[in-house]
């Protein structure tokens, strides 16, 4: 039975790389036959059944190769019209349109034009103009990635362009395995910088699953980054989800994903010790995935078994749980390591040398080491003084690449980037006009009286305490002390305020009450603390004698007296954030200020309202126009963004530290565009009892003031310090009361002090010092980018113009700084099949956005048109594969000239590193060679670059003056096109076609060959290469010295690969690639020649 298909016939299929030719036929299948030039007539084929292909039709202006009968050359045309199976076609030197057999036709297929010099020889040349319009708009898009080094989610991405998190996104992007641990402090942006490698994943493959794993409050805020800043609407063939911490029964749904991120990662790794099920089911979905993200600011001094949950989740077969007293004795050595490095100071250089012996005993054999050991010994004499001639800043500077080095190749894990907030928060080089990455900062509170109203709680507390106390030092049970010291840490952090929170509190202690406990908003830990110790007697009746008074007072009134106190602040204006901590007080708070306020927008998150309503009480509170009023409970403290906030009220103040970090983080973190006017720290107020009264809650106050100095510096790094000491603490106030808590500051002080010391010793072998290949670099090139943003506009603009040489896509501009195309009504100079199939996937969402990066950041969700945005991509596409301005040809007028007219051809050049040879090496070549090609590009970023060479000359040409003329834009004033109604006169001046063609494909020999000598290659790929060669002996080296530190570090496998790799890239360097991008040919005539266009 027939196909119905002949040989010869035009065909598509679903996913067909373009329009085919049937080939051959057998049966019911096909053999389609895919057409690129006239010189690779057939460089594609694929074998299709015939049910699934159908006729194509040709629409007018496609650009089609006929093989003329009589000839047998190839010509290039357009369609202009059909009579099946004929079509109509307009072709070089013919004046009326030809009628041309299907099968004599061909399509190039819907790749990028391999070679346009084949346009050009076989008659396919179009106007300067288009040439002109395309050509910078390329190169834009060449400059673009040579900024980003071929990571364009740092450039269309609603994000401003900070060192470190580029920095950090690099590194994870570049590495062909993409597992990293990010553990940058608190505020630096570790959202952002996932941000970055989830959007680059899903340009990598548009369909990709991706998975965040977060704690439920911040999954709300993870969605609206993600759509807001990353823009993940552009990809609806995806799958991305986020999940909960609270959920982990979804997780094995997940297994599947390409990339999963764990947000606070360390919360999920502190269990691990014991393998419960969360962890196991965490363990399982990270070691499924190909890609992982683990966002944690867990400090480096942290447990050894966070850490080594925290890395079994990155390399199990590295860090396997099986080892961990290896892993805690290479810990323990690196402890030591960090000591001696410490101390390694050039100021005081008589401890140097000792030092250095110190530093030699723990490593191995490390000739870097002693190679920079020797450097910083030789500037010191016998009597370790500085030897004459030797600047203290030479000893300076010896001593810290010895730093670095150490650093560099002793970190616990390659595989863990960390960034510390007194790196950061100033730019890198001080020369370097960048804006620094500023923070709000921290104030002392003023402190709110509560009036007497409250006595009653404190009375209630200090009666309870006291009972206690007294009932262990009776029957000797003080050892149980620590015991009802937590008790008293969650009892305290209820009783600012109504008393309800802090009955109810009671009440779960006492009888056990499930619906007081859930009213107070007691977390299962509070919960199993409260529970935990025998009741005492005492506590029964402090509970009897708070509800007694209770019955008393009417519940309003106490809230009415909190307002009260509040009323003051609130009066002040601007945007404030009531912080009342877990329980009911928020909700109630909220409720009554909304009935007393008549000014005032007052919004609630609260956990009564839940995550949707809070998230749109946070948005109101935001772009409120006057004073505005947040009132919250802990639902608000982790992870939530309020640095807008002008003022905080504290009513409440959390018993661990740790959390009022956290609460205090949410308004001291980075000022973004919203916050950039609020240059000083929000006010901040505590509501506490008169300090008269000698009250446990005012002594807390004093020695977070004083003791844990949290409202003077961030306290993010030393939380487990913290944690380790609290207990001490709560006991102290159980057993001796607010004089117990007074007692402890010196205390606290001493120990967050060597805390910080340990912390600042173990940074210097986390922290990332060496930048060997350019990515520090990065971030100053991406800038001085966008301060050129209405240049990238200008290219954008020229090349979807109605006219001069643009391809009519239609455009408004009704919204001051924004851009909106209009694909659908547009009817662009583009083959119309072509123009639908680029189009097809494309939402409005994507076509509506800005060049200027500032105008995307002052209005979120503003996409911003750069590289990686899907219409721009589109447009790229749509410049390679349109055969329209890549093969030129024309006559120039030169008043000047006399004599036969002059042939010149121009050649575009796209130069890039070949990383052909490296990515062979490789087990997964195509999502290997995307890392690879990033490592280039920062190596050797591509640039284009025009050569020119006169028609059978042998150099190419080099005088400026010739340069200047050839280079010109193309005016119809004074150039002369060789359409296809005259391209007779450009071949006649070579003698016929087969001379036009040897003349230009001898020209362009010529011109690559020239490469080297008349522009700048040859010293950017000097340059690159030697860069290549100083990160390859640093990685050589330190691959070498961590193999060699089996007794500290384990990873080292994948490092050393990585070193043959490099060596690949270099030799790559060696001979980059060179790809055509246009051709041109320019005839230069005297004034005899005509002017037309």
């Amino acid at each position: 039975m027939s196909s119905g298909f002949a040989i010869g016939h035009l065909v598509e299929f679903t996913a067909a790389p373009g329009v085919g030719r049937v080939g051959a036929i057998d049966g019911d299948m096909l053999r389609i036959d895919f057409f690129e030039s006239v010189a690779e007539e057939i460089v594609h084929s694929q074998h299709v059944p015939a049910k699934s292909c159908w006729h194509a039709r040709l629409e007018p202006e496609t650009r089609v190769y006929w093989r003329e009968p009589s000839t047998g050359d190839w010509l290039a045309g357009r369609v202009t019209g059909e009579h099946l199976p004929e079509y109509f076609i307009q072709v070089p030197n013919k004046k009326w349109n030809e009628r041309a057999s299907e099968r004599d036709l061909r399509v190039r297929w819907d790749r990028p034009v391999r070679n346009p010099l084949q346009v050009l020889t076989s008659g396919g040349n179009e106007s300067g103009y288009f040439r002109d319009a395309r050509l910078p708009f390329l190169q834009d898009l060449v400059a673009q990635r040579a900024a980003c080094a071929n990571m364009a989610a740092l450039l269309s991405s609603a994000a401003e362009i900070f060192p470190h998190q580029v920095r950090a996104a690099m590194t994870v992007l570049s590495d062909p395995v993409q597992r990293y641990l990010i553990a940058d402090e608190v505020g630096l942006g570790k959202t952002i910088e996932a941000g970055f490698v989830i959007r680059q994943t899903l340009l990598d493959d548009p369909r990709a699953r991706v998975t965040v794993v977060a704690p439920e409050p911040l999954r709300r805020q993870w969605d609206k980054e993600l759509r807001n800043k990353f823009f993940i609407d552009d990809f609806p063939s995806a799958r991305i989800v986020i999940t909960s911490h609270e959920t982990p029964e979804k997780w094995p749904e997940y297994h599947d994903s390409a990339l999963v991120v764990v947000d606070e990662a360390h919360a999920l790794a502190q269990d691990s010790d014991e393998m419960p099920t969360l962890y196991r089911e965490l363990a399982a979905l990270a070691h499924a995935a190909p890609k992982l993200l683990l966002l944690s600011a867990t400090p480096v001094t942290s447990h050894y078994t966070t850490h080594l949950g925290l890395l079994h989740l990155l390399d199990p077969n590295l860090y396997s749980w099986d080892d961990r007293e290896g892993f805690e004795h290479r810990y323990a050595l690196r402890a030591e390591l960090a000591d001696s490095v410490y101390a390694l100071d050039a100021t005081f250089t008589f401890l140097l040398r000792s030092t250095l012996d110190d530093i030699r005993r723990l490593l191995p054999d490390d000739p870097g080491f002693e190679n920079l050991a020797g450097r910083v010994a030789e500037c010191l004499t016998e009597d370790d003084d500085l030897r004459d001639g030797v600047q203290p800043a030479d000893l300076s500077l010896c001593v810290e690449e010895l730093r670095g080095h150490i650093s560099e190749t002793y970190r616990l894990h390659r595989r863990v980037i960390r960034h510390r907030r007194d790196q950061v928060v100033l730019p890198d080089d001080e020369d370097e006009e960048s804006e620094p990455y500023a923070v709000r900062g921290r104030e002392r509170p003023q402190v709110l009286t509560l009036p007497p109203t409250f006595d009653a709680v404190e009375t209630a507390l200090t009666e309870w305490r006291t009972g206690v106390s007294d009932h262990l030092l009776d029957t000797g049970l003080e050892g149980e002390t620590s015991a009802y010291g937590r008790i008293l840490s969650v009892l305290a952090s209820r009783a600012g305020g109504p008393f309800d929170d802090f009955a109810d509190t009671l009440r779960w202690r006492v009888n056990g009450d499930a619906q007081a406990a859930q009213r107070a908003g007691l977390s299962p830990q509070e919960q199993a603390l409260l529970a935990a110790p025998t009741l005492i007697t005492a506590e029964g009746q402090a509970l009897l004698e708070l509800e007694r008074q209770l019955n008393e007072t009417q519940g309003n009134q106490r809230v009415r007296a909190t307002i009260s106190a509040l009323i003051p602040t609130l009066n002040r204006g601007g945007r404030i954030v009531v912080f009342c901590g877990p329980g009911a007080l928020a909700h109630q708070l909220a409720g009554r200020l909304v009935g007393l306020s008549r000014t005032a927008q007052v919004e609630g998150h609260t956990r009564q309202i839940g995550a949707a309503a809070s998230e749109e009480a946070v948005t109101k509170w935001r772009t409120a126009a006057g004073t505005s009023v947040l009132v919250v409970d802990d639902t608000a403290e982790d992870g939530l963004n309020l640095q807008v906030a002008d003022a905080v009220v504290h009513v409440r103040l959390p018993w661990n530290p740790n959390q009022l970090e956290q609460r205090i983080g949410r308004v001291d973190r980075y000022r973004n565009t919203e916050s950039v006017s609020q240059s000083d720290a929000a006010s901040q107020y505590v509501l506490s009892a008169s300090a008269e009264h000698e009250a446990l809650s005012t002594a807390w106050l004093d020695l977070l003031l004083d003791g844990y100095n949290i409202f003077s510096k961030s306290a993010s790094t030393l939380q487990d310090a913290i944690a380790e000491g609290l207990d001490a603490i709560w006991t102290d106030a159980l057993r001796d009361g607010p004089a117990g808590l007074t007692s402890a500051q010196q205390r606290v002080k001493d120990q967050l002090l060597e805390a910080r010391q340990q912390i600042e010793k173990m940074d210097m072998l986390e922290a990332i010092y060496l930048d060997a290949d350019g990515r520090d670099n990065t971030a100053k090139a991406l800038r001085d980018l966008e301060v050129n943003w209405k240049d990238i506009q200008r290219a954008a603009f020229q090349y979807t113009s109605e006219g001069s040489g643009g391809i009519n896509i239609r455009r408004s501009d009704h919204i001051v700084g924004e851009t909106v195309f209009d694909l659908v009504e547009s009817r662009p100079h583009v083959p119309p099949r072509l123009y639908l199939a680029q189009t097809a996937a494309l939402t409005p969402a994507v076509t509506r956005g800005t060049f200027n990066r500032s105008k995307s950041l002052r209005s979120p969700g503003t996409r911003v048109f750069r590289i990686g945005n899907p219409f721009i991509d589109m447009l790229s596409s749509l410049s390679a594969i349109d055969e329209r301005g890549q093969a030129t040809a024309f006559q120039r007028i030169d008043p000047s000239h006399t004599g036969d007219p002059e042939p010149y051809f121009g050649f575009d050049f796209l130069v890039e590193a070949d990383i052909s040879a490296a990515a062979e090496t490789m087990t997964n070549p195509e999502e290997v060679s995307r890392a690879l090609q990033r490592q280039a590009d920062l190596l050797l970023p591509p640039f284009t670059r025009r050569v020119w060479v006169r028609a059978g000359s042998t150099e190419a040409l080099t005088l400026a003056t010739a340069l200047e003329w050839l280079n010109s834009p193309y005016d119809n004033r004074k150039c002369r096109n060789f359409n296809n109604q005259r391209v007779r006169e450009l071949v006649g001046i070579f003698g016929g076609w087969s001379e036009f063609q040897h003349s230009a494909e001898t020209a362009e020999k010529v011109a690559r060959n020239e490469l080297f000598r008349v522009t700048d290659l040859a010293a950017l790929c000097t340059e690159a290469q030697e860069r290549a060669r100083r990160r390859l002996a640093v990685t050589r080296a330190q691959a070498e010295a961590r193999r060699a530190a089996g007794r500290l570090l384990r990873d080292t496998e994948s490092q050393l690969a990585d070193v043959n790799t490099a060596s690949l890239l270099i030799d790559g360097l060696t001979q980059p690639s060179v790809r055509l991008m246009s051709a041109t040919c320019v005839v230069r005539g005297g004034n005899g020649a005509q002017r037309h266009e």
